[in-house]
């Protein structure tokens, strides 16, 4: 098993081109994510054109709601780095789909998914990942406020709806039309809105009067889940549940977050020994074929009647996209702070 980041990073990156993306699901995002950053950190062009195929077909696609989980900031960042592949209308259809087509519920958050039934009034916090920063990368690439505000307004909305009765962790879905919230503190989710904001972040001009705000709700976010940390360097897959299991894509994603602070200036440097432990930790659970296992599995909360948080404790593991996903962008972070 390769301990170096780069290393890391490749094999990862090579064993998600096993995955196909014909059809966008929840968790693409992050691993078209990762395999940009191999492309861009490891000069291997390879990982481009895989993502770049799907993107492609999918401009040519008719619309749909699976539309709402494109990858929409490595669709930006492909079509700048890749011009020749003509996505600008692309990225601009993306835009006019989560502004125009989208519905809202009354306090003007998004509901994404009303084509669902189980979906059609909820509010869902892996959104917080992929489409804010969707809209920061628009708007750091055109420079247009309104895209930068559109990103603020949908993570802050987002979480404004998942926090609820429990405490100051974030629940999985809500859906307003029940008044339901679902999988309270999941580890996973957490992730997602985390290193969502950190995306945003570092997109976001530094003279936007929002920023500042911004940034407290990054540290509110970290310490809570920096004192959560298990001693083997990962997190339980739900959070504040001592009988909950560890679960191996909580220490990507708050590795890959917690460096990403440190390194933008937003967390101290008491953060990297968690972010160390963390390293450790997905290196154990990093198979000599590049593959993150001990990821959960698609975690329907939804279906649930009530808040059942036993599906969370008896969740099977495997390895799959949204895992492959963060463990390349935690290795990429590595190499961007110098500790390859």
């Amino acid at each position: 098993m390769a301990v170096d980041a780069a290393a890391v990073l490749k094999q990862a990156a090579q064993r998600t081109l096993r995955y196909d993306f014909t059809v966008w699901f929840w968790g693409d995002a992050i691993a078209l994510d990762g395999l940009l950053e191999a492309d861009e950190l490891l000069g291997d062009k390879k990982f481009a054109e895989f993502c770049g195929r799907y993107l492609e077909r999918w401009a040519k696609a008719v619309p749909s709601w699976t539309d709402y989980l494109t990858p929409g900031k490595a669709l930006i960042r492909l079509n700048e780095r890749v011009p020749q592949l003509q996505l600008g209308s692309a990225a601009e259809r993306l835009m006019r789909w989560y502004t125009e087509e989208t519905p809202r519920g009354p306090d003007g958050v998004h509901y994404f998914r009303p084509d669902l039934p189980q979906f059609r009034t909820t509010v869902l916090v892996d959104s917080m990942y992929h489409v804010p920063s969707f809209f920061a990368q628009l708007g750091a690439s055109t420079g247009d406020e309104a895209h930068f505000r559109s990103a603020i307004e949908t993570w802050v909305s987002h979480a404004a709806a998942l926090t609820g009765p429990r405490g100051p962790l974030l629940f999985h879905n809500y859906d307003v039309g029940s008044g339901r919230y679902r999988g309270y503190g999941w580890g996973r989710g957490n992730g997602w809105a985390l290193l969502g904001l950190a995306d945003v972040l570092e997109l976001l001009p530094e003279s936007h009067p929002q920023r500042t705000d911004l940034v407290k709700r990054f540290e509110t976010l970290s310490r809570l889940v920096f004192d959560l940390q298990d001693r083997s360097g990962f997190w339980r897959t739900l959070l504040d549940e001592k009988e909950a299991y560890l679960e191996s894509s909580t220490a990507a994603f708050y590795g890959a977050a917690f460096m990403k602070g440190v390194r933008l200036g937003f967390l101290d440097e008491r953060y990297a020994g968690s972010y160390e432990r963390a390293w450790t930790a997905m290196l154990s659970r990093i198979d000599a074929d590049g593959g993150f296992f001990g990821v959960s599995g698609v975690t329907w909360a939804s279906t649930a009647a009530s808040e059942d948080l036993t599906l969370y404790q008896a969740m099977p593991t495997e390895v799959n996209v949204w895992g492959q996903g963060a463990a390349m962008r935690f290795a990429a972070e590595r190499i961007r702070a110098g500790l390859n």
